[in-house]
């Protein structure tokens, strides 16, 4: 018998102590969660994907009543940059901000943090948008993944980390990479 292990990594800092490309991201992120549509749960959510292109584009959470048909933020930004740019576009980072509904989200404001931290204490997305997330990054473990976590640091990790064990495109033959748009 043989087992296999991976260790699972995430950094947490200071919104300021970011580049600019990753404040930017989180900033566009906190910026659409306002327009959230969360009627049932009350919590609002914006994502910002950052393209290859260097383009950014974002969503937010819109639920119906039916639950199925509700719309994940990081659902709605990559789909966003899919009709813009085309098939075969690559999702290069993600942000994600989240909270009650209402609350004005400031990455200024900070809480005391767990004195101890666990992995599990880092929301980044769900099971469905990690799946998402991996299937628009072309195969790239390395595509960085931002959250603000419930106490006001910036969590990052890379969807290598945050979906250890991914099924994908490549593991049914597709090549996305190929699918470009026609120009």
């Amino acid at each position: 018998m043989r087992k296999v292990s991976k260790v699972i990594k995430a950094t947490l800092m200071e919104f300021s102590k970011l580049p600019f490309e990753e404040k930017e991201l989180l900033e566009a992120a906190r910026l659409v969660r306002r327009n959230a549509q969360a009627p049932y749960s009350h919590y609002w959510v914006g994502a910002a994907v950052r393209s290859e292109s260097g383009k950014i584009y974002v969503g937010c959470n819109i639920e119906r009543a039916s639950y199925t048909q509700t719309v994940h933020a990081e659902d709605a930004a990559v789909t966003a940059m899919i009709k813009t740019e085309g098939r075969g576009t690559k999702v290069t980072a993600v942000a994600t901000v989240h909270g009650p509904e209402g609350k004005e989200i400031s990455f200024s404001d900070k809480t005391e943090p767990p004195k101890v931290c666990k992995i599990d204490q880092l929301c980044f997305a769900c099971g469905q948008c990690l799946q998402l997330i991996w299937e628009n990054c072309l195969g790239d473990t390395k595509v960085m993944l931002l959250a603000r976590t419930g106490w006001g640091e910036i969590a990052k990790t890379t969807i290598g980390d945050a979906y250890p064990m991914r099924f994908g495109p490549e593991d049914l033959g597709v090549d996305y990479r190929k699918l470009k748009a026609i120009s």
